[in-house]
């Protein structure tokens, strides 16, 4: 693989919060990757339980780790104080309580080499559930490269896994360097999709492999298994502010635009429904839903079916989303 004199330095950004139970197996995970220059970025975002000391051990035992203590700000916050000190010249994300293949870096730092277009690279994911089971998430999907047009084009759809995580990923360091350096958006969950947004229209292109390298972890208490709180609306929010940013860039495909802002209440809807919140709040989202699909069934590209799924869930969540659990 050469020596470390002529390989990039990879960052590897770990946000950390509460996660006791889990830290141990993701730091390992990364400490032992076949692919050896890497800089460990370990930020304890004000942790109330054991992390921040385990944080100081893992440093104690491995030169390449370093760790930053901050008060609580949430995972946006977290990762972006990780960016403000990354020195690497690619950049790569793990959360806390999940962990990678041991191979993971070396795979994708190749992949890039490979595909002199792409400054993004991404990778399979392996769903990990507590109770041992695991199934590959995006295994179905075939190999390709995108163009930043395509990328963008397919993330504003939801297709093609564009419109996914950052840490089963790795990056070009520019993107997060200079005057319009880019950054999750602090107090929103859904964070992702922002940093996307900004990194899409600015890459030469991305070239995915389906191989799971990520594995990612479901489990009680996560973001994404969550009771109703206030970020429940946030993909909503999420979505309106990816549009704007978008549009501030010069983007004008109204119809992906439209269709994107949809989307976004329409995951909102779902997940509504299916914790069984206060009526008013369902009435409310099923509303927004409705006023945002409006333009979306005059898009020619979409077909009937989805269309009329769409109007369901504006019109009948219950039922649609009662519909859609029996069909599993």
């Amino acid at each position: 693989m050469g020596t470390e004199t002529d390989i990039p330095l990879i960052s590897v950004i770990v946000p950390v919060y509460g996660v006791e139970r889990y830290l141990d197996r993701c730091v390992e995970s990364v400490v032992n990757q076949t692919y050896r220059h890497l800089e460990i970025i370990l930020v304890d975002d004000g942790s109330p339980d054991a992390c921040p000391a385990m944080c100081d051990a893992w440093a104690q035992r491995d030169t390449r780790i370093r760790v930053a203590h901050k008060a609580n700000g949430g995972l946006s916050s977290a990762r972006n104080a990780g960016l403000d000190v990354a020195t690497g010249e690619l950049v790569g994300f793990v959360d806390s309580d999940d962990w990678i293949d041991s191979t993971m870096y070396e795979t994708m730092a190749a992949w890039m080499r490979r595909h002199e277009d792409a400054d993004v690279v991404m990778c399979g994911t392996m769903r990990e559930y507590e109770d041992g089971r695991h199934e590959p998430f995006d295994a179905h999907y075939p190999e390709r490269s995108f163009t930043s047009q395509q990328a963008v084009h397919d993330f504003l759809y939801h297709r093609n896994r564009m419109a996914s995580a950052s840490w089963n990923k790795l990056y070009d360091a520019r993107f997060f360097r200079g005057n319009d350096a880019v950054r999750f958006p602090e107090g929103l969950n859904n964070e992702d999709y922002y940093m996307l947004a900004q990194v899409y229209p600015r890459m030469r292109g991305l070239y995915f492999n389906p191989a799971s390298l990520y594995h990612y972890s479901l489990r009680p208490g996560s973001i994404t298994t969550a009771k109703f709180n206030e970020h429940s609306l946030d993909r909503a929010k999420i979505a309106d502010a990816c549009c704007s940013l978008l549009q501030e860039t010069g983007y004008q495909d109204d119809h992906a635009l439209a269709y994107f802002a949809m989307q976004g209440r329409y995951d909102v809807l779902h997940d509504l429904v299916r914790m069984r919140v206060d009526r008013s709040v369902i009435r409310d989202c099923r509303k927004d839903l409705a006023r945002a699909a409006r333009p979306v069934y005059a898009n020619p590209a979409l077909g009937c079916g989805r269309k009329a799924k769409i109007f369901t869930m504006a019109h009948m969540p219950r039922l649609y989303v009662a519909l859609s659990e029996r069909g599993k």
